[in-house]
């Protein structure tokens, strides 16, 4: 299964292994638990999808890379206790917590998550002196003598031999007793990942175009070479803050994250093209972005004008030309539908604790009230901030409501408001405020989807850039939900001639496929 397939099984097996009966007993129970065992080729994201799922299941995260681990580490220092068998006293050896099950009693502690993922990566590339040790940690769940809390589901994480001289072939023993899952290279389901992630658009388009450089591992005479999901998600950060910072990209930076020579050299050549794109479609892609019209409500956006086409219009570009300023022009897209996304979760989130914070009961003059609010606000987001608990969407949400509500208290304290319905009604003022400015956001992005769609479709009639920029639209969550927010002509009408083309499509292949029989 692909990455994504991979962290949904994930996430189902979570909710399943949690889930309880009326008694508050595990419906399955723990002894029918099995690790869940994640085996594939190294950078294509297990790490990260395990992180992911235990974000949104809501339940705490331990990891560990095993490969940085003694045996005493992981299984605890031993030490000499004295026991009484059969009336006799005998010396014996029993062993200290381990770190890594200390690190779960902590997480439960500073977190309040009494549920859990315990996940050891590269668990196949461990030390001879580890090894038994691992398959006990597998067989048996527990480190040594002391076994993993209930309500903790075991995650591993592994690579095949061909991608790892070190590794260590698991036992048909160990195998029968985990959820073994089998994940795949799939550039379709990256690229879906690579929209909601923001990754370069140089990167999507070269990719769109030579997908057969998503993913390389070869042994040549000399060295390793290798391209991975995880290099190209790198570069994509470090190329956005050379170009926020104005220093020079140049084909060795590009080597550092591909380590590919032929692949590195490739997409650099590609990423000096993408960026003279802007040159070349400069004057257009100005007007369209920056166009000053703000659409009205429903689908009315704002439309393009033949004064928009003046330089470029009825010319033949080639297909890496189309991709690079269809993603140029993406880019801007997603980058503003996530703001109008961003303000929008911000203004709901004020609102509803501004709810909660006048709901409660007003036996103390409000400064006082709201203070002590904050202040619980903020030590919870602590906590959860330093357990990894939120994503960094719900991370930046929390953080903004939090410093919203305290410089709001501030700003009453200098009015002197105390009284709940003036400080209610003050409160209720600013968050609409910022409603307003969200809407505005919102109404923007929406009209310069549309006129983007409207450009690459006459511009480029093949429909290949078109195509990449629906795709990117409907993969992004910002996007999908500004327009169904606010509606977007534009993109309804391309939405239904795609579905009717797929339609055509899957009806050409059936009647092939009778024909055939």
């Amino acid at each position: 299964m692909n990455i994504q397939e991979a962290k949904q099984t994930v996430m189902d097996t979570v909710r399943a292994y949690t889930a309880r009966d009326a008694e508050g007993n595990y419906r399955i129970p723990p002894v029918r638990q099995r690790p869940i065992l994640l085996m594939g080729p190294p950078g294509i994201g297990k790490t990260a999808v395990v992180e992911q799922a235990a974000r949104e299941c809501g339940v705490g995260l331990v990891s560990y890379t095993i490969t940085h681990h003694t045996r005493q580490s992981a299984v605890g220092l031993p030490m000499v206790e004295q026991r009484m068998y059969d009336g006799r006293k005998f010396t014996v050896t029993e062993y200290t917590l381990s770190e890594i099950l200390a690190s779960v009693y902590r997480c439960m502690e500073e977190t309040g998550c009494r549920e859990g993922i315990l996940f050891i990566d590269e668990i196949n590339c461990v030390s001879e002196t580890l090894a038994p040790t691992m398959l006990q940690f597998l067989q048996g769940k527990t480190f040594g003598n002391h076994p993993v809390p209930r309500g903790w589901i075991i995650a591993a994480a592994g690579n095949p031999p061909e991608y790892n001289q070190s590794v260590r072939e698991f036992d048909v023993v160990t195998l029968d007793r985990v959820k073994y899952i089998s994940v795949d290279i799939d550039y379709e389901a990256w690229k879906k990942y690579a929209v909601r992630q923001r990754i370069h658009g140089a990167i999507r388009a070269y990719l769109e175009g030579k997908p057969q450089n998503f993913y390389r591992m070869e042994q040549t005479p000399e060295h390793k070479e290798f391209v991975t999901a995880r290099g190209w998600e790198d570069l994509s950060m470090i190329l956005r803050e050379y170009e926020e910072l104005g220093i020079a990209v140049d084909e060795g930076l590009v080597g550092q994250y591909l380590q590919c020579p032929q692949i590195a050299g490739d997409f650099f050549g590609f990423y000096q093209m993408y960026q003279g794109c802007w040159r070349r479609f400069g004057g257009e892609l100005e007007r369209i972005l920056k166009k000053d019209e703000i659409p009205g409500p429903g689908s009315e956006t704002v439309g393009i004008n033949e004064e928009d086409f003046t330089d470029v219009k009825g010319e033949a570009f080639p297909a890496d030309v189309q991709l690079s300023a269809a993603n140029l022009l993406i880019s801007a897209v997603l980058d503003d539908a996530e703001r109008w996304l961003r303000l929008k979760n911000q203004q709901e989130k004020c609102s509803r604790e501004i709810s909660r914070l006048l709901e409660q009961p007003k036996e103390e003059a409000f400064l006082t009230a709201m203070e002590a609010f904050v202040e619980d606000r903020e030590r919870a987001f602590a906590v959860r901030d330093e357990a990894g608990l939120m994503t960094e969407e719900e991370r930046g949400t929390e953080n903004f409501c939090n410093q919203w509500l305290r410089r709001m208290y501030w700003d009453l304290k200098a009015r002197g408001i105390d009284g709940w319905k003036e400080a209610g009604d003050r409160l209720l003022h600013a968050l609409e405020e910022k409603n307003k400015q969200a809407v505005s956001t919102g109404k923007s992005a929406v009209g310069k989807a549309g006129r983007v769609l409207e450009w690459l479709d006459k511009t480029f009639p093949g429909g290949l850039a078109c195509t990449a920029a629906m795709e990117a639209f409907s993969s992004s969550e910002s996007c999908m939900s500004l327009t169904a927010e606010y509606g977007c002509r534009p993109f309804e009408e391309r939405s239904g001639r795609l579905m009717i083309r797929d339609r055509e499509r899957s009806l050409q292949e059936e009647i092939r496929r009778l024909q055939e029989v």
